[in-house]
């Protein structure tokens, strides 16, 4: 269950454990989790939550006030019932179990070694999990721009490692890991199935399997890459202008076309990399169409997180200089954005499906 971990996000999950009796949980929860993510600074999680003025005392309260609500009169049979129970007595309910299970595909999503408290937070607002949801909405959190801000922070902390991978390389070793994931799940079954002399119908070749991969997780893995592409180059741009001072505006422009441009090739070399080569699914090619479809949500994505991380720059300043009713157009529009955000998503799940479902191995 926590193959990858890291020993921060190993420590988020004892935390959590810490949660659960704290509050008199009878199953580790997603509350439980996101109040565990919001308690070491050193972590981008920690950060990101406390940049949106989420602390561990307040995320405290707001769960002491929802979890314990009504249970008054039974807490002191919940203390009894539960003082003699082991720690590893304590289950993860299913929205937990989700959200640990999307954080090890958030780890892959970024091509990291293992999975941080950052990839935790990721997962817990993908989901969307309804009670988790409702607690940071309470507490006046905006999901999408919590969402880029943890990925514009992993970008200042990976923008200048050497380990750092670029794009195509993290969706070719990402999907290649989760098709192995799945052929090894299949093979323990045929070993069961032979040890029990059971038959068994038959089971999908690795080809049909990858090609189910690719059409079920390509999308998330270049609405991923894009935003992080994006603010890798962002933090480039900052350093050149820490080095060199402003920068020309045509300059920058310019850059930022290009990248966009560079993007666009890389999506579509992996695509034909992965059709093609790694795991032979072409039975037809692509057609220019069909790239220009995919090619144009990258686009689209990428100018959106352009666009974004500019009025973010105007926000901070007219948050310094308080001036209030800049600051509700800006975050009208930044709401607008989110629903982009949304949209966009959307529409390159869409895309990819409908690209790629229709092509099975030849």
């Amino acid at each position: 269950m926590f193959d990858k971990f890291g020993e921060s996000a190993i420590e988020v999950i004892y935390d959590a454990y810490g949660n659960a009796r704290r509050f008199k949980s009878e199953q580790i929860t997603s509350e439980h989790i996101l109040a565990a993510l919001s308690t070491d600074q050193e972590h981008i999680a920690a950060q990101a939550l406390s940049n949106m003025k989420i602390s561990p005392e307040i995320i405290g309260a707001e769960l002491e006030r929802a979890l314990l609500a009504g249970k008054k009169k039974d807490i002191a049979r919940a203390e009894f019932e539960l003082c003699s129970l082991e720690l590893e007595e304590l289950k993860f309910n299913f929205p937990a179990k989700l959200i640990i299970k999307r954080a090890r595909e958030m780890r892959s999503f970024f091509g990291h070694h293992s999975v941080e408290p950052e990839h935790l937070l990721l997962a817990l607002i993908d989901l969307r999990d309804e009670a988790t949801m409702k607690l940071l909405d309470e507490l006046g959190a905006n999901v999408i721009y919590l969402n880029r801000l943890i990925i514009g922070l992993m970008a200042q902390r990976d923008a200048f490692d050497p380990e750092t991978k670029e794009l195509k390389k993290v969706v070719i070793g990402g999907i290649d890991e989760m098709v192995d994931e799945r052929i090894n799940v299949l093979e323990d079954i045929e070993r069961l199935a032979a040890s029990t002399d059971v038959n068994m119908p038959e089971l999908p070749q690795k080809s049909e399997i990858a090609h189910l991969v690719f059409t079920a997780y390509m999308s998330d893995y270049l609405f991923f890459q894009t935003g992080y592409q994006r603010h890798l180059l962002e933090e480039t741009l900052r350093l050149l202008r820490k080095r060199a001072g402003n920068l020309d505006p045509e300059f920058m422009a310019s850059t930022v076309s290009t990248s966009a441009q560079n993007l666009r090739s890389d999506v579509r070399q992996t695509v034909e990399y992965i059709w093609s080569h790694e795991f032979r699914l072409l039975s037809k090619f692509p057609d220019e169409a069909e790239y220009d479809l995919i090619g144009s949500v990258i686009e689209d994505l990428w100018w959106t997180h352009s666009e974004e991380i500019a009025l973010d720059q105007v926000f901070d300043n007219a948050l310094d200089d308080h001036r209030r009713e800049q600051m509700i157009t800006l975050q009208k529009r930044r709401l607008e954005i989110s629903e982009r955000f949304i949209k966009l998503r959307t529409r390159l799940g869409d895309t990819i499906r409908q690209c790629f479902l229709k092509r099975v191995s030849a």
